[in-house]
């Protein structure tokens, strides 16, 4: 009989039960999960540990055609393709011994990550967040709680609690105070540093300012200190950066020559700043394909227009597109098929933080290994230094148009009709960056140019120069 008893444990659970309680069931990117598990049992048993299992599992829905073989021919239907983008199950107690009639509470405070996908729940896409408590028993199935499910939003999506409701009591004998007026902040821009006294500079325009004498920055409409603040160090002298000029002006077979006669007029070394942020994305699109060869246009538009990457990778792409479109041409008989897919980017994104455009500057690829701690005494005396004009949230509202942008372009290469497109953003904290940007004036021609050559390292970041030489 007791080998009877101990088979037949192995194929039921132990007689408890399992259940979890959390504070709330909304979360940001970020957060904590916090409440607790609790356990109760009707006999004793061991457990190897008690866990919670958290997974963001994304659903898409896509038709395949497949071959029936009592209809003899081919089929369409819908399948749900299943992607798990994060899974973990973090334990909230080792090996115990659990007795019978016994209650245990165990409290968890689980941190989601900074680049949590956000929920979404679409007719034939949703991306869910779900939360379970387990028991695990050794030689026996596993004690298992309901799986609830939680919702990942932005901070500013999230609902707030509404006010507590003042209770009724009695009438009481009306008092009457005079309302305290609260000090109105003091909107006059500073006019010297919080920190050393030096006098500074400031305009209507700037959000940021930077002392240049200590280099503490600030905000000039709270007066707080911007902490993350980074810098390039220029590693060009002015001769080095004309050269690199000349030699952008010479680029390409028609324009062979063209700084002989170009006149340098003015060669200045500027610090323009920048916001940097990392950015993750999750893009789910849905088209159709086998219709012709836009796809690949697309994707050729895409290697032109793509300022991130190097030429040699442009050129990759070209191919690649080129090779694409010919064997569209190839398959005269393929038939148009509707598709669902999805894909994911992590970028390292920088953007202006002056609201002046600098047509000069295509796109600044900040180099991590380079950048040090602000520091003013690096920058050489008679190198122009520019203030921040656009907020930080004003940049990340910059950078996330421009990441949409760009997700949208990818999505447009892989298939011939774009139907639909959904990009999902998360965009960590912003960093302010200054970087040395050489602006090379020079003449041909009676018309005026400008080049820009990154003080860092050497590359021209774009500016002017002739379609052809001109004689």
């Amino acid at each position: 009989m007791s080998f009877l008893r101990k088979f037949k444990e192995r194929l039921v659970s132990p007689n408890a039960s399992i259940s979890l309680e959390l504070a709330k069931w909304y979360f940001s990117p970020g957060e904590s999960i916090s409440g607790n598990v609790i356990v109760k049992a009707n006999e004793d048993f061991d457990a190897t540990e008690v866990r919670c299992e958290i997974e963001c599992v994304e659903e898409i829905k896509s038709r395949v055609s497949e071959y029936d073989a009592s209809s003899k021919r081919m089929v369409e239907k819908d399948v749900w393709n299943r992607i798990i983008h994060f899974s973990e199950k973090p334990a909230v107690c080792g090996p115990i011994h659990i007795r019978t009639g016994s209650t245990q509470t165990f409290p968890i405070n689980l941190k989601l990550p900074v680049s949590a996908w956000l929920t979404y729940k679409g007719v034939d896409h949703k991306l869910t967040w779900t939360i379970k408590s387990v028991i695990a028993v050794k030689d026996r199935p596993d004690v298992t709680s309901k799986t609830i499910e939680i919702e990942v939003k932005e901070q500013q999506q999230i609902p707030q609690p509404p006010p507590l409701q003042t209770p009724q009591v009695a009438a009481a004998p009306t008092i009457v105070e005079t309302a305290k007026v609260s000090p109105t902040p003091n909107l006059t821009l500073p006019t010297n540093c919080i920190r050393c006294g030096a006098p500074l500079n400031i305009t209507q325009e700037d959000f940021i300012i930077t002392c240049r004498y200590c280099g503490f920055t600030m905000t000039v409409a709270t007066r707080e200190e911007i902490k993350r603040h980074s810098m390039l160090e220029n590693r060009l002298l002015a001769q080095q950066a004309v050269e690199a000029a000349q030699k952008y002006m010479d680029k390409g077979l028609f324009r062979i020559g063209v700084s002989k006669d170009a006149v340098i007029t003015n060669v200045k070394l500027r610090y323009v700043p920048f916001w940097v942020c990392q950015v993750t994305t999750n893009t789910y699109f849905r088209g159709v394909t086998g219709t012709g060869i836009m796809g690949e246009i697309h994707q050729a538009q895409e290697a032109v227009t793509d300022k991130r990457s190097s030429g040699l990778a442009k050129f990759g792409k070209l191919v690649l597109a080129g090779a694409k479109a010919y064997a569209e041409t190839q398959q005269k008989d393929r038939q148009p098929q509707s598709v669902a897919y999805s894909f994911s980017n992590t970028y390292i994104w920088p953007t202006l933080a002056r609201r002046t455009i600098m047509s000069e500057i295509n796109y600044y690829d900040v180099p991590a290994a380079r950048k040090v701690p602000f520091d003013v005494g690096r920058i050489p005396p008679d190198a122009e230094f520019l203030d921040v004009e656009l907020n930080e949230e004003e940049a990340k509202a910059k950078i996330r148009a421009e990441v949409e942008e760009k997700e949208r372009l990818i999505a447009c290469g892989k298939v011939d009709t774009l139907e639909t497109c959904n990009t999902n953003v998360a965009i960590g904290e912003a960093e302010l960056v200054h970087a040395p940007v050489w602006f090379v004036h020079y003449t041909l021609k009676g018309e005026n140019y400008v080049v820009a050559v990154d003080g860092c390292e050497g590359k021209v970041l774009g500016g002017g120069r002739p379609l052809f030489k001109i004689k």
